[in-house]
């Protein structure tokens, strides 16, 4: 069993994140979505809120992000977000 999945989040604009996590919370627009490796595929709308994951060292990384689509596979996260930002950009 992997303990570790791929987290890509873009915008129209950029790149935000492309990083190995061992984590994640997503906001979708019907509540938020617990991310672990091997989960499930889904694809669903993506809300508005503050999204987090865990690095493998365990430090924990926040974002806001608000509109678009997330995509889960077992192995990889792709967050496309009408806007995202970065807390530390915040």
């Amino acid at each position: 069993m992997a303990d570790t999945f791929e987290l890509e989040i873009a915008t129209p604009e950029r790149l935000l994140i492309r990083a190995t996590v061992k984590e994640a919370e997503i906001p979708a627009a019907n509540g938020y979505i617990g991310v672990l490796p091997e989960h499930s595929p889904l694809l669903a709308e993506l809300g508005t809120g503050e999204m987090w994951y865990v690095m493998p060292n365990g430090t924990r990384k926040y974002l806001a992000v608000d509109g678009g689509w997330v995509e889960v596979a077992p192995d990889r996260v792709r967050v496309l977000a009408t806007h995202a930002e970065k807390a530390d950009e915040i």
